[in-house]
């Protein structure tokens, strides 16, 4: 079984290279792993050759000191037009008839006024030098701004020039500030193809590189981009192709990059998140997200267009978010860590698009497997109206050590009994714990939402005090949804914020299932029992979370309360502010507004807890 599993896995990514009172959460761990392949993904051509699979060598021009008048090489000797100067020369054959030839980049002379910044120029061995290309018009080019050009041969009939503005003035997010022109000179269109490329996001990494090889071996050079993205902290970049082909009628882009190139990554991906370096394939995953939001128009954040500025489109890419959330959930529960595996199911539908039904089903089996599953049986419905801030707050419900759940509303704090027979107000002088719900440091920092970043990669925290409205946002380790509001249309998936803890570290929650903190990396949570209004047990032991397939109960045992089943208050997604007993003997929940108390069910006589072997 594995060996089929792992070889059609390999098939699929192209054989590349073939104590007691001290607060704790452990986590447990799934019985079995599912099956995580991608789908075969349905090509309109064949895929052209991998880029470098020609063999050719690339080759960088020569640097010109002093931006000098004339250049001489060992079998040619070239001199700038009037006005111009070499910056960077680059002999060679491009027409293949054996005599030598350049492609030179030029720059103004020290007195010309009102000249182009730098020009693409082609020195044939027997005709007059003709100019090929001008510094497009899209690059920043003003005195705030200083250009690097890289001119290098990357085909045998062609070259690519490859110009990058620098500037102190911020530009604004996303406008381009890179061309990349790849020229054949001696053809009658020279100009092969031109892009336009933005900055990458903030602590992102973003490389293209081009070979404008013969892919299809037609006789005329082709141009494959490779687009790499990396980011900080990350282990290994993720990266992607796009391909054009040279036709009569100009460059035509190929219509199986990048969805080829993507399918045989997120096929490695699928064989690491079952290895032992599983917990690598999850970063991995954040990093193909990366990449696409800043590939593909789809995400609504793009930093590579065509000459016209229009964003390229990558196609389908349901079948690949299939697999990378798929791959994202196996290695979470390859770790043993269940509540991370329930998450990526909560946040189905926040990265380009939803899971297939086919895959969402596959997910929510492996999920199942992972837990110990009870029926919940109909949930109580407290009389006393719990209070519930519009902005993100500590739960208003907290159960006490011997299970009597504490309400806090308008008027005060009510108590449930621990056997549910009564309910009665509870005054301060009573002895009844207050505990305040809006998030609010002691520094005065208080927390006021969570917004889809679109000029950076990840989701951030919006906080203010009492000077502020607004300050600068806080950065967390979640990636933000794409395309939500960046494609100029709706606000995104809505972002629940149930906090942990809030101290001088910072904010640590829960987003939709997945723990997010905005403490220092390495930095430890605080010790010590919990604090009121969070969904931990009053001993720390067990935490609560509500998903799509019931009250997941993380601790010494993992458990799923499912309510699926109950004509009321059946869909668990939509419970909040929930918290849980201490030796989960109870959860409550509000509903509709309404607090709802389970009781601890008794599991059926057919379910087993699953553990791993």
């Amino acid at each position: 079984m594995v060996g089929a599993l792992l070889s059609g896995c390999w098939a699929l990514a192209g054989c590349d290279s073939c104590s007691s009172n001290k607060p704790y959460t452990p986590f447990g761990v799934a019985s079995s792993l599912p099956r995580v392949e991608p789908p075969a993904s349905s090509l309109a051509e064949p895929t052209p050759a991998p880029a470098g699979s020609t063999g050719f060598a690339v080759r960088k021009a020569e640097l010109v000191p002093d931006s000098a008048e004339s250049w001489q090489g060992s079998d040619l000797k070239l001199s700038a037009p009037p006005g111009r100067r070499f910056a960077q020369v680059l002999p060679t054959d491009f027409d293949g008839d054996q005599k030598p030839e350049a492609l030179a980049w030029l720059v103004p002379g020290p007195k010309e006024k009102n000249a182009p910044p730098g020009e693409l120029w082609y020195f044939p061995n027997d005709a007059p030098a003709r100019s090929i290309s001008a510094l497009p018009g899209f690059v920043p080019s003003s005195p705030d701004c200083a250009l690097t050009t890289t001119l290098t041969q990357t085909g045998s009939h062609s070259a690519t020039l490859d110009v990058t503005a620098n500037c102190n003035t911020p530009l604004i997010a996303r406008a381009p500030s890179r061309a990349l022109l790849v020229v054949s000179p001696n053809v009658e269109h020279p100009v092969l193809l031109t892009l336009r490329a933005a900055s990458a996001a903030v602590d992102e990494t973003l490389n293209l590189s081009v070979d404008s090889s013969d892919q299809d071996h037609d006789g005329r050079d082709d141009v494959r981009l490779s687009v790499s993205l990396s980011h900080l902290g990350s282990s290994e970049p993720a990266v992607a192709d796009l391909v054009w082909l040279d036709r009569a009628a100009g460059a035509s882009r190929s219509a199986s990059e990048p969805g080829a190139s993507l399918m045989r990554l997120a096929g490695k991906i699928a064989l690491q998140a079952r290895g032992k370096r599983g917990g690598a394939a999850g970063e991995r995953v954040g990093t193909v997200l990366r990449l696409l939001s800043s590939l593909c128009s789809e995400g609504g954040v793009p930093r590579v267009f065509d000459e016209d500025g229009v964003p390229l489109r990558c196609g389908n890419l349901g079948p690949l978010v299939d697999s990378l959330m798929m791959s994202d959930a196996v290695a979470s529960l390859a770790s043993g860590d269940v509540q991370s595996a329930f998450a990526v199911l909560r946040r189905d539908g926040w990265y380009f698009g939803k899971l297939s039904s086919t895959q969402r089903k596959a997910m929510e089996r492996e999920l199942l497997r992972a837990v110990t599953k009870f029926e919940a049986s109909p949930p109580l419905v407290v009389r006393a109206q719990p209070l519930v801030p519009a902005q993100p707050h500590y739960s208003p419900l907290w159960f006490e050590s011997d299970a009597e759940l504490l309400i806090q509303g308008a008027a005060g704090v009510t108590r449930l009994a621990s056997d549910r027979s009564a309910e009665a107000a509870v005054s301060a002088d009573g002895g009844a714990p207050s505990w305040p719900l809006e998030l609010v440091g002691n520094n005065g920092l208080r927390v006021l939402g969570a917004v889809h970043a679109c000029d950076r990669s990840e989701l951030l925290f919006n906080e203010g005090d009492a000077a502020h409205a607004l300050l600068p946002p806080l950065t967390t380790r979640l990636l933000a949804a794409r395309p939500a509001s960046c494609a100029g249309h709706g606000t995104g998936p809505l972002v629940t914020i149930t906090p942990l803890s809030f101290d001088d570290n910072g904010l640590d929650a829960l987003v939709a299932g997945a723990r997010v903190t905005v403490a220092p990396p390495g930095k430890k949570p605080p010790g010590g029992l919990p604090e009121l209004g969070t969904p931990r047990s009053p001993d720390g032991r067990f935490l609560v979370t509500p998903s799509a397939l019931g009250l997941l109960l993380i601790g010494d045992r993992k458990e799923l309360w499912q309510t699926a089943k109950l004509s009321e208050h059946a869909d668990a997604a939509r419970f909040s502010d929930c918290v849980v007993a201490n030796d989960a003997r109870a959860v409550a929940c509000i509903d509709a507004g309404r607090a709802i108390v389970f009781e601890r069910p008794k599991p059926s006589p057919s379910t087993t807890t699953a553990t791993r072997k």
